[in-house]
């Protein structure tokens, strides 16, 4: 596959990767994008996919599941996970993954540089507060700004993979 800046599928590596991982409730399902800094450019963001996992996952199931998607990047990457519903999750996170995880607060308020140290099986992990609508403006703006780079928008489903 030829390299196309604009086009993630074709970079062949972030600096550093990053796994969002945001954590469904009962009614919906948690997720996983993967992407992150450009290797080329520490400016530009790609987003090179994004899995949909099955509805009812909890706890240990749900990072088994984040687990098997991380081992196809090696394990190497940065985990960010929103513990907003549920915080013990951090323990289930810090267990399987270890000091790679840094959880996310989203709440009303908060531009995401305060943080916590919450306890975990014998260390800490960081949680930092961010402000819904804070988030979705700062990505509204990347986006607009061309910062943000999604797989190749002809295929429809290549973000969603199961």
């Amino acid at each position: 596959m030829l390299f196309n800046p604009k086009d993630p599928k074709t970079w062949g590596c972030f600096r550093p990767l990053i796994i969002a991982h945001d954590v469904g409730r009962s009614r919906d399902r948690s997720t996983a994008v993967i992407g992150g800094l450009a290797a080329f450019d520490p400016n530009l963001i790609g987003i090179q996919e994004a899995h949909e996992f099955p509805q009812g996952l909890y706890g240990s199931a749900r990072a088994s599941a984040l687990a098997t998607i991380d081992r196809r990047y090696e394990s190497e990457g940065l985990i960010v996970a929103d513990l907003s519903n549920d915080p013990t999750y951090a323990e289930v996170l810090h267990e399987t993954f270890g000091p790679r995880v840094i959880g996310l607060q989203i709440s009303r308020h908060g531009d995401g540089t305060n943080f916590e140290r919450r306890p975990v099986k014998h260390s800490a992990m960081l949680v930092y507060t961010v402000g819904r609508s804070y988030l979705l403006d700062s990505f509204r703006s990347l986006l607009q700004s061309g910062q943000v780079r999604i797989v190749d928008d002809r295929q429809p489903d290549a973000l969603m993979s199961s």
